[in-house]
């Protein structure tokens, strides 16, 4: 548990560490990755993933594009609807995280095929008791 903890605190460290050097927020540094895993969201999506009202959004959405790091794009079935996509400087962002990602291969290097499934399983398991209890925070 004091690993897992420790663990934590380093993820958060490390985000705030890019946050920083790329002049962006924490949030905002979520949003972007959210964007990145999915190709694109549209702002209602994201306020759900992050928990901020549509006004919160739009501010977000905006510090990012006067960035440069995303641009907002009209759905062409539904002109309405606007998705926010990253642009090709968002990759900036992700080459801050290249040391991890190289770090994190040559960690698993020694495991079995069973034994990283066992190491996802737990994770996927941490990750489960990590929403559990944000949701139990957010209903107070």
């Amino acid at each position: 548990m004091d690993e897992a903890r420790a663990l934590s605190g380093d993820f958060d460290r490390l985000s705030q560490a890019v946050a920083d050097r790329v002049g962006l927020g924490g949030t905002d540094l979520l949003a972007m990755d959210l964007i990145s895993r999915h190709g694109q969201m549209t702002p209602g999506q994201l306020a759900r993933e992050l928990q901020l009202t549509t006004g919160a959004i739009t501010g977000l959405v905006d510090r990012l594009h006067k960035a440069g790091y995303v641009r907002r794009v009209a759905d062409a079935d539904d002109r309405r609807r606007v998705f926010v996509r990253a642009t090709a400087k968002e990759a900036r962002v992700g080459e801050l995280y290249r040391p991890l990602a190289s770090g994190l291969r040559r960690a698993i290097e020694g495991y079995s095929e069973h034994e990283l499934a066992m190491l996802t399983e737990f994770i996927r398991k941490l990750r489960s008791a990590v929403g559990g209890t944000i949701e139990g925070v957010r209903r107070g």
